[in-house]
């Protein structure tokens, strides 16, 4: 049996649902029929993932230590030798422990809470005496030198290390010293490239009829990040923005369809939480959709429906040119041929598309204000067609190194 943590499929971020469905169809397509995915609810139960038949195990880091899904109560159990929670259980059972930390989150910079989860989840494998394999992430930065010595702790304890970004290839070298291996340290590409894709299974007549095959007018797409937008304030000052990035992605939306009279503009959102939770996409966009006023009127709407990541990916399929500050919804869309600006709040939207070969095209939200972030989604946009032609150089290429990459992991897992 594999066990895949900290990429549950249940957490409404369709990026590391994204993460979660390539690493399972990776797994499944090279003879892995057994495999356990880490989730947030209660106790082991079977499910159906893509084409996959998986387990699901409730696994969370939470307060109610008297429950079976704790975390805490789970790993230190089996550090007394008693394995009678189910996480324990099956971890112990594990032929190898994979983990990928929702892409970017083995980083002390989204607090305490956090980082202890993703601690104590590596842990948990390596305290049962099972290889732990690091899936394809981010790592750091570490602010804190105690958390720091512990990450480093664990990546020097792992089986195996796989990261997506140049940087964090320099600080595991770095950190591991005399220890690094080139086999076992590697740099790769982020696991949603290889993400499959489906058309929905219901989405309304209106929007089916604009993603059709042979559009009478070009069709964009826009992330509205809830991260970013419902707490403008607090985000623009967490994340060191140059502007609101309600200023940002309205002026962006307003230069498009200025720009080209023609043009549509679909609003996808990327994260689903309920109405009003501070990181719904949904919420956002429908607050750009208002904003924008009369001039959204039959040029702007809004993907209501809440789609999985492989249903989404179709949807970016069908776009003309694509940009947002979702990471993994840029990727759903560069991976499927379509010309893709990321609006990067951090590092790692550089380092992703870097190792992906179009480090250009990431506008930094750090640097520009409104107006420059418009210009450069506007000058993006105008050269879409230059820049089809360049991915569809490059993407037979990333789809067989994701490809090789898997095959060295299902290797490293013992399939």
């Amino acid at each position: 049996m594999i066990t895949l943590l900290n990429a549950a499929p249940d957490t409404g971020n369709q990026g590391v649902s994204a993460l979660c469905h390539s690493v399972v169809a990776g797994l499944w397509s090279r003879g892995a029929r057994e495999l356990t995915v880490a989730d947030h609810g209660r106790g082991v139960r079977p499910a159906t993932l893509g084409g996959a038949r998986v387990n699901l195990m409730g696994l969370t880091h939470h307060r109610r230590i008297w429950r079976g899904d704790n975390l805490r109560a789970s790993h230190t159990l089996l550090r007394m030798g008693v394995a009678r929670s189910a996480p324990a259980r099956v971890v112990s059972g594990s032929r190898a422990v994979l983990d990928i930390s929702g892409g970017d989150s083995f980083t002390d910079v989204y607090g305490p809470k956090r980082f202890r989860a993703m601690i104590l989840s590596k842990r948990l494998a390596l305290d049962a005496g099972v290889p732990l394999i690091l899936l394809p992430q981010k790592l750091g930065p570490f602010r804190n030198p105690a958390f720091a010595a512990e990450a480093v702790d664990v990546l020097g304890r792992a089986a195996a290390v796989w990261v997506r970004d140049a940087d964090s290839f320099a600080f595991l070298q770095s950190a591991l010293g005399d220890a690094f291996d080139p086999d076992r340290h590697r740099l790769g590409v982020d696991v949603a490239v290889a993400l499959p894709q489906q058309a929905p299974e219901s989405l309304d007549r209106a929007t089916m009829d604009w993603l059709a095959a042979e559009q009478a007018y070009p069709l964009a797409g826009l992330n509205v990040s809830g991260l970013l937008c419902n707490d403008a304030t607090g985000a623009r000052r967490a994340f060191g923005l140059a502007a609101d990035h309600t200023d940002q992605i309205e002026a962006t939306a307003r230069a498009l369809l200025a720009a080209d009279k023609t043009l549509r503009l679909l609003l996808v959102p990327h994260v689903h939480r309920p109405g009003g939770d501070a990181e719904s996409d949904l919420d956002a966009a429908r607050s750009l959709h208002r904003r924008l006023g009369a001039l959204g009127v039959d040029r702007v709407r809004v993907l209501e429906e809440r789609l999985q990541a492989t249903e989404l990916k179709w949807v970016l399929s069908r776009l003309d040119w694509f940009a947002g500050a979702r990471m993994h919804a840029t990727i759903g869309a560069f991976s499927s041929g379509v010309p893709t600006l990321g609006l990067g709040y951090t590092d790692k939207a550089r380092g992703v598309f870097a190792e992906c070969g179009i480090a250009d095209e990431v506008a930094d939200l750090r640097r520009l204000d409104a107006r420059a972030v418009a210009a450069r989604a506007v000058a993006s946009y105008g050269g879409r067609h230059e820049r089809r032609a360049d991915l569809a150089g490059r993407i037979a290429g990333l789809r067989a190194r994701a490809s090789s990459e898997m095959d060295a992991i299902a290797r490293q897992a013992g399939l």
